[in-house]
């Protein structure tokens, strides 16, 4: 994860968390199995950027979605209904993301894409609260 990814990250959190006292982040990644290593490197970057930017007043729930879009959308379900959480980010697979950032943003919520950003969620299927702060992933394979 970049530089830039954490600091708008970071960024949109402190946005968030300045409009109320206290803010809930839920951030689901791959935290086991294959992939991992991107999961944690999402996680340790996004709770080492909160920590520099020395924000208390801000939560940060993690769960594993296990690379498995059921558990992923099981998991935001619990985030948003029972955590009450503000934003969602985290995702790293495409094929997750477009399980729960359709659900997320339907419902109101924050969704801040780090990794994950697949054509469909660009364009016609582009709502104003979805960020990605990545790159649209499909362009290399269109490229190829």
């Amino acid at each position: 994860m970049s530089v830039k990814t954490l600091l708008a990250a970071a960024s949109l959190v402190a946005m968030a968390a300045a409009a109320q006292a206290e803010v809930k982040v839920g951030l689901i990644t791959t935290l086991s199995g294959g992939g991992a290593s991107l999961g944690i490197d999402t996680r340790d970057g996004f709770l080492l950027a909160m920590d520099a930017a020395g924000r208390d007043d801000v939560e940060v729930i993690v769960e594993d979605d296990q690379r498995k879009p059921d558990v992923a959308v099981q998991i935001a379900d619990k985030m948003i209904q029972s955590d009450k959480v503000d934003i969602l980010t985290g995702v790293v697979w495409s094929n997750l993301a477009m399980a729960v950032v359709p659900a997320a943003t339907a419902q109101g919520l924050f969704y801040l894409s780090t990794n994950a950003a697949p054509a469909q969620l660009a364009g016609k299927g582009c709502n104003a609260n979805y960020f990605s702060v990545s790159y649209q992933n499909d362009n290399l394979h269109e490229g190829a």
